[in-house]
């Protein structure tokens, strides 16, 4: 692949440069006081810390009762004690040596730290409180969309950020909102998933963003195949649809970005475009090249070094929001429907500014 060398892009950027806002064609929030979301909170990170090693038949079979289908869940994927290999015994001896593994003493007591059950636990009432208000807004935005009623926390050794299970359900990985405090490269430097442009999203400003992604990924997966301009108008969709429902959010955080990479963003809109056109790459069905672009990294290839990871996702946007100026009629569901790419920006009349 040729890569745009900096010599090349910044003229781009003395060019066209702009400090245009992606939220400023986004109109005032709806007032969604008045819906209801019924949301139980239940804190299995606490219970299996407290957990008794000494019964854990009868343990298993509490939790069990407290979490219902999440249990199973948990110790088939993410603690594997259920395994279908594995006799009760065996499985009982997993989970002993899981609770008294040194990271997870360390990952159980620093959540107990950041988000304590005790004396009112506010840290995650806060946390409860932002999502029960972006779950308005997705029942504002998507009427006919089922909204989980059961949250349950958890923690592991960094698995899972937040996933679904049982009859739509949500569950949120607490060691993934620690926040800058926590060092998550010590746990493993080699690990990618401790990588700087990831972890830097590993904060309680986070997430709800991350757990309404799940939620709109379930909703309305990717395209299993496809052009570059399907998936990154897919990104732009969902961006779009999270901004709205997150519009108290600033959008680096919804982006799961930094401050100056989001500027970044708004100041090279035009480049991006244009890179895009100059190495013909908008209608590639190339999966590793669509990957490049559109997947998290340090920077998008091709572009320079300050630049975030999926910077072409911007530009989908970018589009859609063009888009849904010039068709006004258009609901969230009617948007998140469209899935070809070309008409989408045919449609759009985009203009990059």
């Amino acid at each position: 692949m040729m890569k745009v060398s900096r010599h090349l892009f910044f003229p781009l950027l003395l060019l066209f440069f702009t400090a245009a806002s992606c939220s400023e064609d986004t109109p005032p929030p709806p007032d969604v006081r008045d819906i209801e979301v019924d949301l139980t909170v239940l804190r299995f990170d606490r219970a299996l810390a407290a957990l008794d090693t000494s019964r854990i038949e009868e343990e298993m079979e509490r939790l069990d009762r407290t979490f219902g289908s999440f249990t199973e869940a948990f110790f088939t994927h993410l603690v594997p004690v259920r395994r279908g290999d594995f006799s009760a015994a065996e499985g009982q001896n997993v989970l002993r040596a899981y609770l008294e593994y040194p990271l997870t003493r360390v990952v159980d007591s620093t959540v107990e730290s950041r988000f304590p059950a005790v004396g009112g636990g506010a840290q995650v009432q806060g946390l409860v409180e932002d999502f029960r208000q972006g779950l308005r807004y997705y029942r504002h935005y998507l009427p006919q969309a089922p909204v989980p009623d059961t949250l349950v926390t958890f923690d592991t050794h960094f698995e899972l950020a937040a996933f679904l299970y049982g009859d739509g359900q949500i569950a949120a990985g607490l060691e993934f909102f620690l926040g800058p405090d926590f060092d998550y490269a010590l746990v493993n430097p080699e690990e990618p998933i401790f990588s700087d442009y990831l972890a830097q999203s590993y904060t309680p400003a986070h997430f709800t963003g991350k757990l309404l992604r799940v939620l709109l990924e379930d909703r309305f997966p990717p395209p299993r195949s496809g052009r570059l301009i399907d998936y990154l108008i897919y990104e732009g969709k969902k961006l779009y649809l999270l901004e709205h429902l997150l519009p108290e959010t600033p959008d680096h955080v919804v982006y799961e970005i930094t401050e100056e990479q989001m500027d970044w963003l708004r100041n090279n809109e035009t480049p991006i475009y244009a890179y895009l056109q100059r190495e013909d790459i908008l209608y590639t069905t190339d999966v590793n090249r669509i990957n490049k672009y559109t997947r998290p990294a340090p920077y998008t290839p091709g572009m320079p070094v300050e630049s975030p990871g999926g910077a072409v996702n911007y530009l989908g946007r970018q589009i859609v929001a063009a888009y849904m100026a010039a068709h006004p009629e258009l609901t969230m569901p009617e948007l998140m429907a469209l899935t070809d790419g070309q008409e989408i920006l045919r449609g759009a009349r985009y203009k990059p500014r």
